[in-house]
């Protein structure tokens, strides 16, 4: 069995691939420098959003005591049980009122206007990352693209995400399938798995000393 490590190609992220990163990183959770303001025209991230909606719904249960869980879950993105779990990591909410006869009809429940405005920040937050999620794969196609030595891996070590989601990027935007670049020196190993040979490139071979002429690169 030969073992196979491919060197690195030396290959650098260009600025766009930069760009596009920060970018992302930034529409999925907002780190802001020291000392530098914040644009005016930023976009809170997703995380920041969801934060701020939870804290919204936390409001809307303590100012309708009648409000049921069920009910709210019609109106965010979130399930019954999954909004119970929320606000209980969020420290609770007051327990719900009955209904009482003498109090008429029962209303139906709209969602304030501060609620509505979070739900709508909340979803432009996910569209803009999906938006720069998309951008960042396709600067990766780009970039695998322009750089065939570039393998997986390689590219990997400048993202977040391991060479296996490389790949499926790859794929999706049909990037021409990598080929694997042979290493300097391969150990070639007997059936026990102890080394019997090694392979090395040609033209290191003819330079080193004692070499044999009559040893013809095929």
């Amino acid at each position: 069995m030969a073992t196979d490590s491919p060197p690195e190609s030396g290959y650098q992220p260009s600025a766009r691939l930069k760009e596009r990163l920060a970018a992302w990183q930034a529409s999925v959770e907002w780190e802001p420098e020291d000392g530098a303001p914040e644009p005016a025209d930023r976009i809170p991230s997703a995380a920041e959003a969801r934060k701020a909606l939870e804290a919204g719904i936390q409001q809307e249960l303590h100012d309708d005591r009648q409000l049921s869980l069920p009910t709210l879950a019609e109106h965010v993105p979130w399930t019954a049980e999954n909004l119970r779990l929320l606000m209980s990591k969020r420290g609770g909410y007051p327990a719900r009122e009955r209904h009482r006869k003498s109090e008429g009809d029962p209303r139906v429940y709209q969602p304030s206007e501060h609620l509505r405005d979070l739900l709508a920040a909340y979803n432009l937050s996910l569209d803009t990352a999906q938006k720069r999620l998309e951008e960042l794969e396709q600067c990766i196609a780009d970039e695998l693209t322009a750089h065939p030595d570039v393998m997986n891996p390689e590219m990997a070590k400048h993202l977040p995400w391991e060479q296996e989601q490389v790949r499926l990027i790859a794929r999706k935007y049909d990037v021409p399938r990598r080929r694997k670049r042979p290493s300097e020196h391969k150990l070639v190993e007997d059936a026990d798995g102890k080394p019997k040979s090694v392979v090395v490139p040609y033209d290191w071979y003819v330079q080193q000393p004692g070499a044999d002429p009559s040893i013809v690169k095929r």
